[in-house]
């Protein structure tokens, strides 16, 4: 399978030797749940822009430092190619950002949100399952970090998961995409290092019990054999 990784944001380089970069770290967690995926990688905030959705065979958005609703070129190309995503149905993951630009380029609404930082590990009530979500859970801990979330689903979107912090927190439209604003290809080595560079702009209470949740050990090959079946159905 040939999977069109449209990178949104890039890992600091101090941060490298943790994870890797997000090619790596997504590579990781495929390899993970066995999918043999042969990996384009875009640039997009560098002007490297998929020419055609036919390039791959599926494409996954990845998480960023900026919000959907900035002005900037390449987030106007990339809502307009994930909206024709959409209507040639091809296979497409959000991620955090991902998850953001799929609900804002077919129509739902993305802000700021108030309930603030929205990060460590927490917990996702699965208030619908999909054939896919194999092996079933009623709830799913996993790895987020963000300020902007989804204050108002697409049309024709399914909301799947949702938290106390983060109502939309999985949402699908078809049966082609599948959008999520956690982390699954994070390490809690990571988060917590992303997590401590950001101490400054994040509020005390929030920062330090951020940080306590990841003691707390969050499901990996769950979501991931939950993106695996979704890929492959």
């Amino acid at each position: 399978m040939k999977i069109g990784l449209l990178a949104c944001d890039f890992v600091n380089p101090e941060f490298l030797d943790i994870s890797g970069n997000l090619q790596e770290m997504f590579a990781q967690l495929f390899e993970q749940i066995k999918i043999k995926a042969d990996w384009r990688f875009y640039q997009l905030w560098n002007k490297d822009l998929p020419l055609s959705t036919s390039e791959c065979d599926a494409w996954l958005i990845s998480g960023s430092r900026t919000s959907v609703y900035e002005d900037k070129e390449w987030i106007k190309h990339l809502i307009e190619f994930v909206a024709t995503l959409h209507e040639e149905k091809r296979k497409t993951l959000g991620i955090c950002f991902g998850h953001q630009i799929i609900a804002q380029a077919l129509g739902g609404e993305v802000r700021r949100s108030d309930r603030g930082w929205g990060i460590g590990i927490k917990e996702i009530d699965i208030i619908k399952k999909e054939p896919w979500m194999n092996p079933p859970l009623k709830k799913i801990r996993m790895l987020f970090t963000h300020q902007d979330q989804v204050d108002k689903l697409p049309p024709h979107a399914r909301l799947l998961g949702s938290a106390d912090h983060c109502p939309h927190a999985i949402f699908a439209v078809g049966s082609h995409m599948l959008a999520l604003q956690s982390h699954p290809e994070y390490s809690r080595a990571y988060l917590r290092a992303l997590i401590q560079s950001r101490e400054a702009i994040i509020d005390q209470p929030t920062f330090k019990a951020g940080l306590e949740s990841l003691e707390i050990e969050p499901h990996r090959t769950e979501p991931a054999a939950w993106l695996r079946n979704f890929l492959t159905s």
